[in-house]
């Protein structure tokens, strides 16, 4: 028969044994769930707010909004300061952007300049978003004839 203190320090050694294999048990459940990491990996770098939004645009299909958008809030800057102060975007659809112009000579002007207007915006919103450019007058006021009545 063994010493007292004998079994006691086996069975401590068993105790050790085992919590070691639940140890390591755990350890080899958590690599085949957990894949194994790369010591440098651009998906785990922080980005940039603006790239984020960026990739928020294209998933989104949001693209030629943003591009409009930037056009109608950069339009001085795309057309010129003397320009923006007689003309602006109207309306865009189906890849003609309509301006409207201050006055009627202002609109022959701004169609004179239309092919170096149109080269302008596609380099600012990108190529094949505008296709063309349709400039028009002021609006219609309704006075019509010589004389006007007034109430």
């Amino acid at each position: 028969m063994k010493p007292v203190s004998e079994a006691g320090a086996e069975g401590r050694r068993a105790a050790e044994k085992a919590a070691l294999e639940r140890v390591l048990a755990g350890q080899r459940r958590l690599k085949k769930t957990r894949p194994e990491a790369a010591a440098w990996s651009a998906e785990r770098d922080p980005k940039l707010v603006g790239d984020l939004f960026e990739e928020l645009v294209v998933q989104e299909g949001w693209s030629l909004d943003v591009s409009l958008g930037s056009l109608a809030a950069g339009w001085e800057g795309i057309v010129g300061s003397h320009v923006a102060e007689h003309c602006s975007p109207e309306a865009f659809e189906a890849g003609e952007l309509t301006i409207r112009a201050d006055s009627a000579a202002w609109a022959t002007q701004i169609r004179l300049l239309a092919g170096p207007m149109l080269q302008a915006v596609a380099k600012a919103v990108g190529d094949g978003v505008v296709k063309d450019i349709k400039v028009v007058g002021p609006a219609a006021t309704g006075r019509k004839g010589r004389y006007i009545v007034r109430r």
